[in-house]
């Protein structure tokens, strides 16, 4: 086999080795196992008679909002879970707040906290540190409580499950300093990142991407006791049915432009699929012009080809030829033959 061609095989080897050691935790995304923890029907809705179960989570509902003029159209999904829970503490953080808070309690993130590109990576952040402090249940501005929240404060911690698969942290709830959020917040660092695109930058720095992967994580290595699990809300459980928790209304104001373009992708998903195709006939296409370019020598003369002959390509030093022959004469010197 060519060296030029072994080359180009071991540098695909190692791109590839780095990439699944860096997606690995979003590969694990498409199994779901979200059903071992479950919050099932006895857990939410315990028949007349059934034993008082135990609160766990304190009655304390987060919400966050730039300023305390939350707009009129999520007004009335606030007032309605404040309406229904009179006896539960409401916390309403704005961005002032938030900032006073993370530089009283926890000043050691406070440069990563300022540090942030967007405002919604600061909501994000504020909403698990607020959970490991004091406890309590955070709801999104956009969801509105359709029942009383009492059954989910029996459990140490749960988060809601998406669809197709993952989980979100428009609804969560834990008790103060559940080693799940404390990884979560003790992870936020390690993946504050700019990954070009804000959309995709917002969902794996701070937002529901890097919390599920910071769920998977936090199932596969942690051995989890009992008061650690984090218990599973399932979509029928969280809106559109008669005993849902929840309904949603108008949301997603940060998400840009991109994000946009990234979910009319599933709307057309013939075309994504074709031009996904296209983009692996471009790459490989460029993949055999490379393979040509080297082992036709077009890289001659470059530091490619400095840097090959350097530490691949074995030096071959060739001796001068007047010497050679020199030194061939001397060890054999030519037989006189007489006449």
């Amino acid at each position: 086999m060519k060296r030029e061609l072994q080359f180009l095989i071991w540098a695909h080897v190692f791109i590839v080795v780095v990439l699944l050691y860096n997606v690995f935790d979003l590969m694990t995304l498409l199994y779901d196992d979200s059903f071992a923890d479950q919050l099932t029907d006895l857990d939410l809705n315990p028949p007349p008679g059934s034993p008082e179960q135990p609160q766990l989570i304190p009655k304390i509902l987060h919400q966050t909002y730039k300023d305390t003029n939350v707009p009129a159209k999520w007004r009335g999904a606030q007032q309605k879970c404040i309406d229904l829970h009179p006896d539960y503490q409401y916390i309403l953080w704005t961005d002032e707040m938030a900032r006073d808070f993370i530089s009283e309690q926890y000043p050691w993130f406070l440069e990563t906290f300022d540090g942030y590109k967007y405002n919604i990576e600061r909501a994000d952040v504020i909403r698990y540190f607020a959970l490991i402090h004091y406890g309590g249940i955070y709801i999104d501005l956009d969801v509105a409580c359709e029942r009383r929240l009492d059954p989910l404060l029996t459990v140490p911690a749960f988060v809601r499950k998406t669809l197709p698969t993952g989980i979100s942290n428009d609804v969560m709830g834990s008790v103060p300093r559940h080693p799940f959020f404390l990884k979560v917040v003790d992870s936020l660092q390690k993946y504050d990142m700019n990954y070009l695109v804000p959309y995709l930058t917002i969902m794996y720095s701070t937002g529901p991407l890097f919390l599920s992967v910071i769920w998977k994580r936090y199932r596969r290595w942690v051995q989890v006791p009992v008061s650690g699990v984090v218990r599973i809300m399932f979509p029928e459980d969280y809106k559109k049915h008669t005993k849902s928790f929840f309904s949603v209304l108008e949301g997603s104001s940060w998400h840009l432009g991109d994000a946009q373009f990234i979910k009319s992708m599933g709307n057309h998903i013939a075309v994504a699929v074709v031009a996904g195709f296209l983009l692996a006939a471009v790459l490989l296409y460029g993949e055999y012009r490379l393979y040509l370019w080297l082992v036709n020598g077009s890289y001659k003369n470059t530091f490619i080809k400095r840097w090959w002959n350097k530490h691949v390509r074995k030096t071959h030093v060739k001796r001068n030829r007047k010497n050679s022959n020199l030194e061939s004469y001397e060890m054999n010197p030519p037989i006189k033959t007489e006449v």
